[in-house]
């Protein structure tokens, strides 16, 4: 860690590694890249557990869409058990 400076520590990002599943405390100078989307800002982080790098999103925008995606696929996947069971249910009044 470098030196602290005119009452200033240095700036860090705690990161869990999508890799080792660890929990990484990271400098702000392992940020690669910094992208502003519509939806959310996208930052590229140099990891320390794994080196290789992660994107990693943030934003109230990309969490609702997030949110809205695993709800229409829970929705789905009940449809599709609730239409799965119908048709067992047919083929066992018919038998």
């Amino acid at each position: 860690m470098g030196a602290i400076t005119d009452g200033q520590a240095d700036r860090m990002l705690l990161i869990t590694c999508p890799v080792s599943q660890s929990d990484e405390l990271v400098a702000d100078r392992r940020i690669r890249s910094v992208v502003n989307h519509p939806t959310h800002v996208a930052l590229s982080v140099e990891c320390p557990a794994c080196g290789s790098v992660h994107v990693y999103r943030t934003g109230r925008r990309w969490e609702d869409a997030r949110r809205r995606v695993a709800e229409a696929d829970t929705r789905s996947a009940t449809a599709a058990a609730t239409a799965a069971s119908a048709r067992a249910a047919q083929e066992l009044t018919r038998a």
